[in-house]
């Protein structure tokens, strides 16, 4: 178990997508949200691909935050796409739920050897319940129920439509984490459902002010913080 496993056991997360593909633009955002107290900072996907491993370093070198999550939605390799990320500050990496069970149960244990956590991204899945009970039985402890930006520009679709899921899965003992078009002040319903990791992106990250943004999002996740 990782810090984010055990953190998210605890208490419920806010995790700060930086989904950009400038590294200046999101080294200053992140600088913004993780004052603000924002317990997960993902390095996004399109920062990833534009910059590679400097994001992870350039960001983590000035920003002080709990967990940094590298947002690599890995299908294949495994190892040589975790390894380095791992080794330069990543405490989580993610991997698509569409990859065969003996690769993600392989990965589950390359993370736990490396001290860091697995999460399996759902996206696409077509049955996201019965996917993530049968990851559950190869020991993977978080899943990412996911509505891409793409289904969200193409059919107004957002993670709202989930909650069914979230209720279902987190009645298991996998933690779910939430991501797709959530505001802060749609925290709440997902909470009450069960995630326990909510994941925003452009709600705080593209917003006039996201060191505010975050204290919104941040003190509504404090209601449910014991």
């Amino acid at each position: 178990m990782g810090i984010l496993v055990n953190e998210a056991r605890k208490k419920p997360l806010l995790q700060v997508a930086l989904d950009f593909t400038d590294l200046d633009t999101a080294t200053n955002v992140a600088l913004s949200v993780a004052k603000a107290g924002v317990d997960i900072i993902e390095i996004g996907t399109p920062l990833i691909k534009c910059c590679g491993l400097n994001s992870i370093r350039r960001i983590k070198s000035v920003v002080n935050a709990n967990i940094f999550l590298a947002d690599l939605k890995t299908v294949d390799a495994y190892d040589y796409e975790f390894q380095p990320y791992i080794s330069n500050g990543a405490n989580a990496v993610t991997m698509l739920g569409v990859v065969d069970d003996d690769i993600i149960n392989d990965a589950v244990n390359l993370c736990k050897r490396l001290g860091a956590d697995l999460v399996v991204d759902l996206i696409y899945v077509q049955n996201p319940v019965r996917r993530a009970l049968r990851l559950a039985e190869i020991g993977v402890e978080v899943v990412s129920l996911h509505v891409g930006v793409d289904v969200q520009k193409k059919r107004g679709v957002t993670a709202k439509e989930l909650l069914k899921e979230i209720e279902e899965i987190s009645s298991s003992d996998v933690i779910v984490s939430v991501a797709g078009g959530i505001k802060p002040s749609e925290i709440s319903q997902f909470i009450e459902y069960g995630a326990k990791i909510i994941v925003i992106g452009s709600a705080i990250t593209k917003s006039p002010d996201p060191y505010k943004s975050s204290l919104e999002a941040i003190n509504i996740l404090n209601k449910y913080r014991t």
